[in-house]
């Protein structure tokens, strides 16, 4: 177990169950009955540009009273849900993006403003709960989360489940498609989930993520062409994709490279159901999240950097105090590419299903972003998703 190597040197147990420091009882360090992994990077195959949008295992039975570690291997929350609250409606009210509902102008590329929620990504309860020595406690009738990893890599995430039997889900704020479940059962009931049956769970489970992934990467791995009237070609390709049920994302720009000539047309579609992406030219322009200030009927203007150069979305202030909100960008408007220096931004490029889990309008994001390029000049023209790092395609004009 990860716990063991967090722990203290080991201390003689005083009293049964109690550690004795300063004359102070003093609970022992709890040990997990098993781990759920958010994520699994040893499983990603080489050579391929992947994230895992999962819980491994998915599913598990735990007896009450016992706890359970959550680690997290990629930008995700791990957020027990009591049986009241579904997921669909903890995406809706604290899921990562809103719909920005005071500001009704629109983004350069057409789509209506939409907001991220930090809030929604901190650990709940904010009491430092979570280690080996104090895990946090899940009782069934309110939310607890891992939130996200805003400060670097995260330490593993200790619950214990006090909750009545049943089943409860859990799910990722960021990836509305990302969920599992937890069954709690009484003490001493049999078929518990135990640390060797969740990592034989995990593994079969990551087995089938791989090959769902690997077709599905495979299928966006051709071009589509179409001639038009005019001799010119419009192409299809894809800034993104997953299986069908998002376990994996796909996080490439497939073909990675195509081969045009002048006067061509390039759309870009978005398949992944769990992951927003950007079509940008022709580098990473720090623009897919946007801190803004409040401003008279609903108009926001940009914050100011607090130092330069800010090293985040959160080191801007609007008059002395942070800013105010912090949106997705919406591009630049750009359709038409004629240098490999032109600045072409496509803002959100989303699947239907990614901003409807959210219950953000279909216009909040597009799912397609189409670039022209008359009279371009010949050379390679890069372009990048700013949202995620290292996912980046070329279109060479000759």
């Amino acid at each position: 177990m990860r716990v063991a190597s967090r722990l203290a040197p080991a201390i003689p147990l005083v009293a049964g169950l109690l550690l004795m420091t300063g004359g102070a009882a003093v609970a022992a360090p709890v040990t997990p009955a098993f781990t759920i992994t958010a994520d699994r990077a040893a499983a990603v195959p080489a050579g391929h540009k992947w994230a895992f949008n999962d819980y491994f295992p998915r599913t598990a039975t735990i007896a009450q009273g016992s706890t359970v570690e959550f680690d997290n291997q990629g930008f995700h929350t791990t957020t027990l849900l009591p049986s009241s609250w579904t997921v669909a409606a903890d995406n809706d009210v604290n899921g990562i993006a809103a719909a920005d509902i005071d500001d009704t102008t629109t983004n350069p590329n057409g789509t209506t403003h939409v907001e991220e929620r930090i809030g929604g990504l901190l650990p709940i309860p904010a009491d430092g709960c979570g280690t080996a020595d104090k895990p946090c406690t899940f009782d069934g009738t309110s939310i607890v989360s891992m939130g996200a990893p805003l400060a670097g890599p995260p330490a593993p995430f200790l619950v214990t489940i006090t909750a009545p039997p049943g089943t409860y889900a859990f799910h990722c704020r960021i990836h509305q498609g990302m969920k599992g479940s937890i069954t709690v059962v009484a003490a001493g009931s049999p078929g518990t989930t135990t640390a060797a049956s969740a990592e034989a769970a995990a593994t079969a489970q990551a087995a089938d993520d791989v090959t769902a992934g690997l077709a599905a990467e495979a299928a966006a791995s051709k071009a589509a062409v179409k001639v038009n009237k005019n001799g010119t070609r419009t192409w299809t390709l894809t800034a993104g994709t997953s299986d069908p049920n998002g376990y994996v994302a796909v996080l490439d720009m497939l073909p990675r490279s195509v081969s045009i000539k002048p006067g061509d047309t390039v759309t870009w579609r978005a398949l992944d159901i769990n992951e927003p992406h950007t079509v940008t030219f022709p580098k990473d322009i720090n623009t897919d999240s946007v801190p803004m200030c409040e401003g008279a009927n609903g108009k926001d203007t940009p914050a100011a950097p607090m130092h330069i150069p800010p090293q985040g979305p959160l080191d801007f202030t609007c008059g002395g105090r942070p800013a105010d909100e912090i949106e997705f960008g919406g591009g630049n408007g750009v359709t038409k590419v004629t240098s490999p220096k032109t600045v072409s931004d496509s803002g959100l490029v989303a699947a239907a299903a990614v901003v409807a889990g959210f219950d953000v309008p279909a216009t909040g994001a597009r799912t397609t972003w189409t670039v022209t390029f008359p009279g371009a000049k010949k050379g390679t023209y890069t372009y990048v998703c700013q949202i995620h790092d290292g996912m980046e395609g070329t279109i060479v004009v000759k």
